[in-house]
């Protein structure tokens, strides 16, 4: 694809959104984009975290094709496609599938989770559906350094909650492989277990960190027209859908593979744990108690 006059890299106009987290780009042609655009595209994403460009109305195999600029593509086994030529876009559609209003970053229960999601709203509500991303990076920097030391090392069980093999470890505290960036990367959709700890005290910990992420201070929110396409950086968001509309919503959705999640170089590796059960008192071992 040809790069068009006027679709420099320099040439962009990015408007932030949000103090957190997001931006608008604006001064795009979907129609003439290249690897230059998309080096540029790749740099803003790892500043802002979700890129928002209002009333870009790309086909399905435009669609396709920016996502392409990002990475390998996903060909989802469970969502709808959208048609048989390009496999690689999805169908999102409220009136068939359920509203995905939980605070969570894409498929973790996947060994190597989706670097990127490209989301294209094809037919919105007059209003309401709005969506609203959450900065991780920031949630953890939030986080006392003695709280930053101890999840640092930890580990966390995610699982899809299907039977078979939909599970998945990594690190409560993961780098971003651009910036360097820590973040938590736990949420409440599908991490389930830190095997570090007990279980009561993991259910305590999870319990908090999902709370302590869904602070509005970290978060943007996008009201959606119809044409308008965003994009996130799954390693270091979560994002929801505000679920206030019964209304239609449909959305293309294209995912950008080849993530793998790393803990901070250095980082202590704490022993899985494994409950005493030959003490006869005390919190750990308690006869007849599965801890």
């Amino acid at each position: 694809m040809a790069l068009a006059a006027d679709s420099t890299p320099d040439a962009l106009d990015v408007r932030p959104v949000a103090g957190s987290i997001g931006a608008e780009v604006r001064d795009i042609r979907i129609d003439s984009l290249d690897r230059t655009v998309a080096a540029r595209l790749s740099a803003l994403l790892a500043d802002h975290l979700v890129l928002f460009f209002p009333g870009l109305t790309p086909t399905v195999s435009q669609l396709r094709d920016l996502g392409a600029l990002f990475g390998p593509l996903e060909e989802h086994q469970y969502i709808e496609k959208v048609d048989a030529d390009t496999p690689e876009v999805c169908v999102l559609d409220t009136s068939r599938t359920p509203k995905a209003d939980v605070w969570h970053t894409d498929v973790t229960y996947s060994p190597h989770p989706p670097v990127a999601t490209v989301l294209h709203m094809a037919e919105g509500p007059e209003c309401g559906g709005d969506t609203m991303w959450m900065n991780t990076q920031l949630v953890f920097e939030s986080l006392s350094p003695p709280m930053q030391e101890m999840l640092t090392g930890l580990t966390c069980i995610h699982d899809s909650g299907r039977q078979g093999d939909d599970q998945a470890e990594h690190p409560v505290v993961r780098v971003h492989p651009v910036t360097g960036h820590r973040s938590l990367y736990v949420n409440k959709q599908w991490s389930r277990r830190i095997p570090q700890l007990s279980r009561p005290e993991s259910e305590a910990l999870l319990t908090f960190l999902f709370r302590w992420q869904e602070q509005v201070r970290y978060s943007c929110r996008w009201r959606w027209s119809d044409g308008d396409v965003a994009i996130w950086d799954n390693r270091a968001t979560l994002h929801a859908m505000v679920a206030d509309t019964e209304e239609r919503r449909v959305l293309h959705r294209v995912t950008v593979l080849g993530d793998d999640p790393q803990p901070p170089e250095g980082a202590r590796e704490w022993p899985r744990y494994r409950s005493d059960k030959t003490a006869s008192s005390g919190y750990y071992g308690v006869a007849g108690y599965e801890f």
